[in-house]
């Protein structure tokens, strides 16, 4: 009961798959606003929205955290949530899904439990021809080649969209390069060495967790206000800075992490380069490499979910901000996790959009971000041209920007860069970790910006101290870590550190009015 007195729930926003919301639940939203006097509005969106029932449990994590932040100032604060047409793969270890049910879908892999094939037709009821082709073929696992053409054609059905789309416009991170990019390699490649170069990492992934520490394992818990497993004591490994390459890393804002666990990823090229791929398919079994082609199904959906975001921020959530708090003093932080840090992220150019003379996002966190690591860069290494897609959108953040990373989330240190390549890639001098990195693997790259700091660090600041810094990235390779295979420590975010980061961003002088 007291969770509800301290933190003012003031509703939710839902968004359709065309950044579509309706009118009247954002009037509802401003007036439950207006009607609490509260003094600052916490948006929350991330991306665990299989059913109403998960749904319901991650909004209820997000809250139960807040509200216990916030415990000793009640009335100070409110939370709004944020729905959109998103989900997660459910042997991830998220919010609403029992441990049991959870490893019985890491055992049925690669095959897809008809609980998740309901969720799949759900969010993607335009894709249903492909998803049911791609879900026979993961059940069956044919033997013989020809069952992965068939493969590679229905992942590319089920994320191909016209080119007049407008969706189309919300695929990458970055723009202005000569030759845009916005088709990932992964889609076009030979779909069997794709399938065998996730299995591969995952093999790797599997390796590393058997070395982790105990403490390292884990998973988040389900239910209102609960935690990740709790880590090790063990200090985050230190790196060094490079100043090699034609972007110095001393324009980094902060160091780079230790090595993701896979030396995939640290490869110069792409894919297509070969090399250890085409080893690979001679050492793997027909099993392992069905295992691959399950991540792969799980990247290419991620990948559809990431252009959603990209639209629903863009389109949808960034116009509706400035309208939720019209007529009152409150401010607003925006909170993103995962696959919502995308559309948190885009929701600034949204904003912009509407942006006259005051700027109503009071600050921006984005915890364990989908999203390059270089998307706040004016400038992008290994290009003559072209800049991050909100390189220009940190003056619409009054106060703190936050970049949450972790270097033992594995699913942002491995997997995400070997999905996000993007055809015709040739940077030759850039590994796939430094040019397709993660926000939430090695936080927020090619800005100037101070020296990373630890969550409890940070903790220790004053709000005045963290006000002065342009953007911060906070390395939470401590808390945000798990043994689980791929997902690491992604999901790991509801923690009492965090809760009170997020009430420091808050009480920091430059959010004020």
């Amino acid at each position: 009961m007291a969770r509800q007195t301290t933190l003012h729930d003031v509703g939710t926003l839902r968004f359709d798959a065309r950044a579509q919301v309706d009118p009247a639940e954002v009037r509802s939203v401003r007036e439950a606003v207006r009607d609490s006097g509260i003094e600052h509005l916490y948006v929350v969106v991330h991306g665990a929205h299989n059913d109403e029932s998960v749904t319901r449990d991650a909004d209820s994590a997000f809250h139960g955290m807040l509200a216990d932040a916030w415990a000793d100032a009640a009335g100070g604060a409110g939370c709004l949530t944020v729905q959109w047409p998103s989900l997660c793969f459910r042997d991830e270890g998220v919010w609403g899904i029992a441990q049991q049910v959870t490893e019985q879908e890491r055992a049925g892999r690669p095959g897809i439990s008809k609980t998740l094939y309901e969720d799949l037709l759900r969010h993607l009821p335009d894709g249903s021809a492909p998803l049911a082709e791609i879900a026979e073929l993961l059940r069956e696992q044919p033997p013989h080649d020809r069952a992965f053409d068939d493969l590679g054609s229905a992942l590319r059905r089920l994320a191909e969209i016209p080119l007049q789309d407008p969706l189309a416009e919300y695929a990458a991170d970055t723009e202005g390069e000569i030759l845009p990019q916005s088709d990932p390699l992964m889609l076009f490649e030979d779909t069997k060495t794709v399938c065998g170069e996730f299995a591969g990492a995952l093999s790797d992934l599997m390796s590393a967790a058997e070395d982790q520490e105990p403490g390292e394992s884990g998973r988040q818990e389900d239910g209102a206000g609960a935690s990740g497993a709790e880590a090790s004591d063990g200090e985050t490994p230190d790196a060094e800075v490079s100043e090699e390459g034609t972007l110095p890393e001393i324009r980094v804002a902060g160091h780079r992490p230790t090595a993701p666990r896979s030396d995939r990823v640290n490869r110069v090229g792409t894919v297509a380069t070969g090399g250890p791929v085409g080893l690979d398919r001679h050492r793997q079994g027909p099993a392992e490499v069905w295992r691959g082609a399950h991540e792969l199904f799980r990247q290419v959906v991620r990948h559809v979910l990431r252009r959603r975001a990209g639209a629903v921020g863009q389109a949808g959530l960034g116009p509706c901000l400035s309208a939720l708090v019209e007529s009152s003093e409150t401010r607003i932080h925006l909170v993103g996790h995962g696959l919502g840090g995308r559309l948190a992220g885009f929701a600034l150019r949204g904003l912009e959009a509407r942006h006259s003379e005051s700027v109503t996002l009071a600050s921006l966190t984005l915890l364990q971000a989908e999203m390059s690591h270089f998307v706040f860069a004016d400038s992008l290494p290994q290009q003559v041209s072209g800049h991050g897609a909100l390189w220009n959108q940190r003056r619409l953040v009054q106060g703190p920007l936050i970049c949450t990373f972790s270097h033992l989330d594995t699913h942002l240190g491995v997997l995400y860069p070997l999905s996000a390549q993007m055809i015709g890639d040739s940077a030759e001098m850039a590994t796939t970790a430094r040019k397709w990195g993660a926000l939430g693997f090695d936080g927020i790259q090619g800005v100037d910006g101070p020296p990373d700091i630890t969550l409890d660090a940070l903790n220790e600041m004053s709000a005045r101290d963290l006000s002065k810094m342009p953007y911060t990235n906070v390395d939470a390779s401590s808390l945000f870590r798990s043994a689980d295979v791929p997902m690491g420590g992604h999901h790991h975010v509801i923690r009492p550190e965090v809760g009170r980061l997020l009430r420091k961003v808050a009480e920091s002088p430059a959010a004020l009015p």
